[in-house]
């Protein structure tokens, strides 16, 4: 899981013809009688449960450490048919931790969080996988509503008149008083989620360095943390049981492009980091020249036209290979020249073909690549979560047929219609919200499973073609790192402060544009340097 975060909430309620019966008994894998409807959960059968454990506030009666008694105490204390019952989570554990150290970060969790606050907490730690650790997660249901020492329920909020100045109720346009929900404790907070799962990215990163492993999560977005990497979708359980057993499912083949997208993100990254890198050292190392150096060679730098020459540095670097190339053996000195002017071809090449002459010039490459790369990522995303919305489709269409003929005869009805809709409520609300959904994803209620394959397979050509394109770019790269190898070379013996060259442009008149390429230049060289004394401090508090 260090490699990804997952942690979900969502809230059982009857309203989604949910019970927290059921939910427990699937969680726990018991079977669990629903005192509130009659209906029996079996789910003893069901594999994958490693541990089970039912956490109490200290002033909560022992009886609620038994699951039936616990949860059938909340289904019955609710009496409205879409009362809220319990909160859900599903938190993936880190895969890298032991079995112990696992359970452990999420009782630590667990208590500061739930617990704490006067919740009862329901835990169960699953591994459906059958590979040893591949995919461990914690289920755990919380309640909802505050109990007290004699095991009973507490209101989760309360009435309050609004008054005037003077202290008198204000009315309605009925005539009744006008009221305002006051909520009795804080555990329906909006920004309890984000705090929840700060909460659970701190102790995991405790757990995995207190292990000596060096993988981190976030709770953030990728969007949030700055980075462009596109998410995997979710493959659920069915198209994840395919996979491991070596079955492709259009999930996994998404996923496959997202994941070989985002190795061509994470290698230009890379390559930007090194060119940033180059060009600072580059900066650096010509000002110290520059400085043993221009005594006696000002009244020639002022004059001169080009500071910067590509083309120049490219020769200098082909000469020097060549010096070092008469030190070796006849057939080292051929078989190092014929690679040597491959190279030199190669790179002289590429400075024609796209222009290059100076420093100004390759910044500008550079600021062209990394927006290319930036649009082509974010058009992969937008149709990635298109594929993703229309395999939805395919979803809905089924709980369509599914329950259309319920559906139909509702409709069709004249006599005792609101009896056969009461009767059939989850079915024929199914229908509705599926025709609603697909409405909203297609712009028709239509199904056209035909259309949705076929713009699907579109979509994933599309997304392709963009994978072929952010290789191409990573390719550039390639030949630019060649050319500042070249240039870094060079100037271990030759070189000009990058400032002076700002200097030199305006001297002669420069567009605003080329100036401000060598800005550019140079403020991502200082950048580079600050994030990199950074690390340096870092790795050095880390030896400490």
């Amino acid at each position: 899981m260090a490699d990804s975060f997952h942690f979900s909430i969502s809230m059982i309620s009857r309203g989604k013809s949910k019970s927290a019966v059921a939910s427990a008994a699937y969680i726990s894998c018991e079977k669990l009688t629903n005192e509130w409807d009659g209906v029996t959960h079996d789910y003893h059968n069901k594999k994958g449960l490693f541990h089970s454990e039912i956490f109490l506030p200290a002033n909560v009666p022992k009886e609620f450490q038994e699951r039936s008694f616990l949860w059938n105490s909340v289904e019955l204390n609710e009496k409205a048919s879409n009362a809220q019952l319990a909160r859900n989570f599903i938190i993936a554990l880190p895969k890298e931790l032991p079995f112990e150290e696992n359970k452990r970060l999420i009782t630590d969790f667990i208590q500061e969080n739930f617990i704490s606050k006067g919740m009862i907490a329901d835990l169960a730690i699953h591994d459906e996988s059958n590979e040893g650790n591949k995919n461990i997660h914690a289920h755990i249901m919380t309640t909802l509503r505050p109990i007290n020492e004699k095991g009973e329920w507490q209101a989760k909020s309360k009435k309050e008149y609004i008054l005037d100045d003077e202290g008198n109720k204000i009315l309605n346009k009925n005539g009744k008083p006008k009221t305002r929900k006051i909520e009795l404790t804080d555990w329906n907070n909006k920004g309890n989620a984000e705090k929840w799962r700060e909460s659970f990215a701190t102790l995991c990163n405790w757990y995995l360095e207190k292990n000596n492993l060096e993988k981190r999560v976030d709770h953030r977005s990728f969007e949030r943390q700055g980075i462009e990497e596109i998410p995997t979708i979710h493959l659920g359980a069915s198209a994840s049981a395919l996979e491991r057993k070596g079955i492709e499912t259009d999930k996994g083949n998404i996923n496959r492009e997202i994941k070989k997208h985002n190795s061509l993100v994470k290698a230009i990254r890379e390559k930007i980091a090194e060119l940033t890198s180059w060009i600072n050292d580059f900066s650096k190392a010509l000002f110290e020249r520059y400085e043993q150096y221009k005594q006696t060679r000002q009244d020639e730098i002022d004059n001169k036209a080009e500071l910067f020459n590509l083309y120049e540095y490219i020769s200098i670097y082909n000469d020097i290979q060549g010096e070092k190339a008469k030190n070796l053996s006849c057939y080292g000195r051929i078989k190092k020249g014929n690679a040597d002017l491959k190279r030199f071809v190669k790179a002289i090449y590429y400075l024609k073909d796209n222009n290059l002459k100076t420093i100004a010039d390759l910044q500008e490459k550079i600021s062209s690549l990394q927006s290319k790369n930036k649009k082509i990522s974010q058009d992969i995303k937008a149709k990635t979560t298109r594929i993703e919305s229309l395999n939805k489709c395919f979803v809905y269409a089924d709980i369509i047929k599914d329950n259309k003929q319920i559906f139909e005869e509702w409709k069709n009805k004249s006599l005792f219609k609101d009896n056969f809709y009461h009767s059939h409520k989850e079915q024929i609300d199914k229908y509705k919200r599926a025709r609603v959904f697909i409405e909203k994803i297609t712009g028709s209620s239509a199904i056209k499973r035909k259309d949705w394959q076929k713009e699907i397979e579109n979509l994933e050509d599309e997304i392709t073609k963009l994978n072929d394109n952010s290789q191409s770019i990573k390719e550039e790269y390639e030949s630019i790192n060649h050319i500042k190898y070249a240039v870094k070379t060079v100037n271990d013996d030759y070189g000009i402060d990058l400032s002076i060259e700002i200097d030199k442009a305006i001297k002669r008149g420069e567009k605003p544009s080329v100036i401000a390429q060598l800005k550019k230049y140079q403020e991502q060289g200082k950048k580079y340097e600050q994030r990199k004394e950074k690390t340096k401090d870092y790795y050095r508090n880390e030896e400490r």
